[in-house]
């Protein structure tokens, strides 16, 4: 599916991120938030503990609109 923002470079994910572990504890827990990593600008997955610990190095990023179910037909 092709992206149709046009900012897509805004929101890559560390290298080093993986996506069902968090960034820095490497827990794999059932609730990951999507943050961004001041230092890097880039995007990584954080548990609520490390986000919350970390909160100055962290950003919550909210930056696009919310299209919730649009489109999707039940």
């Amino acid at each position: 599916m092709k992206c149709k923002y046009l900012d897509e470079k805004c929101y890559e994910f560390h290298e080093k991120d993986v996506e069902d572990k968090c960034f820095l504890c490497t827990s794999n827990g059932c609730r990951l938030f999507t943050v961004r990593q001041a230092s890097s600008m880039k995007m990584v997955h954080l548990c609520a503990e490390c986000m919350v610990s970390n909160s100055d190095e962290y950003l919550l990023d909210n930056t696009r609109p919310w299209e919730g179910d649009q489109g999707k037909s039940d």
